[in-house]
């Protein structure tokens, strides 16, 4: 009845209700409008759409304690899902690259709890209305090697639950799986020639590892474009074909990278797509090639900032708690004088 008499609370919880609607559902679709449209040119049929997704790291097990970790888990997965889902929608890409670490403890984990992570990606990135070519690369985080050595038996994992050829040809591109932690690469048989258009996905960046990169160059020969994650921050560098020198060009706004093959190599770092990583520019980098493969148009399609909704709701959460309290100990008082202090005076 308290509740009832006071419209203040119920505007209060219109506006509470209509804050949740908002930050869970409507403004992944408004973000969604703010994103560039990269299209096929009309009647260009070698145009290839690809969708790059870097650095999940869905959280572990062991970083949180239950029962705060299933709620912190459940909204960071939910977060990639949902904004996942709306980049496909919105882009709907024919290749899905993920450059690495996939979980944030794949490394330390056993095999019950990869077996958990691994159906959790599923769950989070199954949500594709079409058929889609997926291509994976492992990062630090899931088979170890930046802080801590190498788990080998992860990385026989990895490619034991991805399991897919080292060049993936998706029409007449060749993508080149590229493991920079391990220094593994994919090697073409001798006498045997490709004639694809090569990108080479890779978790760690490849330009900046020169010995590792004349390596690779000397097997893999013109390698066409560069794409890696890892640094969770969104830029692109530029190097000579000689790769005598590297550039660095931030890449945080909403324009349109557009690429003509020929003058300088490029690299371009996607960032991560979780708001768990300690930025608040999280995104999916989108790629059109077109023209026989002679242009190539990159984006980023942002994300919405997702702590500034959680800080929200930690700012109902505590008059609203104030405010359950107050009509607890008020209702409390209530009971307590019908029940014990009118009786006492009645008997007077």
């Amino acid at each position: 009845m308290y509740i009832r008499r006071n419209t203040a609370v119920k505007y209060c919880l219109v506006i509470a209700l209509g804050a949740i609607l908002y930050a869970e559902v409507i403004v992944y679709y408004i973000q969604a409008f703010q994103w560039q449209n990269l299209e096929c040119q009309v009647g260009d049929k070698t145009c290839t759409k690809i969708l790059f997704i870097a650095d999940p790291q869905i959280q572990g097990e062991l970083a949180e304690r239950p029962p705060l970790s299933y709620l912190f888990n459940w909204d960071s997965d939910r977060f990639v899902q949902m904004t996942f889902s709306r980049a496909v929608r919105h882009f709907e890409p024919e290749v899905l690259v993920y450059l690495g670490d996939l979980m944030d403890e794949g490394s330390i984990a056993d095999t019950d709890q990869y077996s958990r992570y691994t159906k959790r990606l599923s769950h989070i990135f199954d949500n594709i209305p079409y058929p889609v070519h997926q291509i994976w690369v492992p990062g630090d985080n899931d088979i170890g090697g930046e802080n801590e050595p190498i788990k080998w038996d992860k990385v026989g994992l990895f490619y034991r639950v991805f399991a897919q050829p080292p060049i993936v040809a998706v029409k007449d591109i060749s993508f080149y799986r590229i493991n920079a932690i391990t220094h593994e690469y994919p090697k073409l048989p001798e006498n045997e020639t490709d004639d694809n258009f090569k990108i080479a996905v890779s978790h760690y960046p490849l330009l900046i590892r020169h010995a590792f990169l004349a390596e690779v160059n000397k097997h893999i020969t013109d390698l066409d474009i560069y794409f890696c994650a890892h640094d969770h921050e969104s830029k692109y560098t530029t190097q000579t074909q000689r790769f005598e020198q590297n550039n660095i060009h931030q890449f945080y706004g909403n324009e349109i990278l557009d690429i003509a093959f020929g003058a300088d190599v490029y690299e371009i770092y996607v960032p991560t797509c979780s708001y768990r990583m300690g930025t608040n520019k999280i995104g999916y980098g989108a790629a059109v090639l077109d023209y026989n493969n002679t242009r190539l148009r990159y984006t980023v399609f942002w994300s919405p900032q997702r702590f500034l909704y959680l800080f929200g709701y930690l700012v109902l959460l505590v008059p609203g708690i104030a405010y359950a309290a107050a009509c607890i100990v008020k209702l409390f008082c209530q009971w307590y004088c019908r029940s014990t202090i009118l009786p006492m005076y009645s008997k007077l």
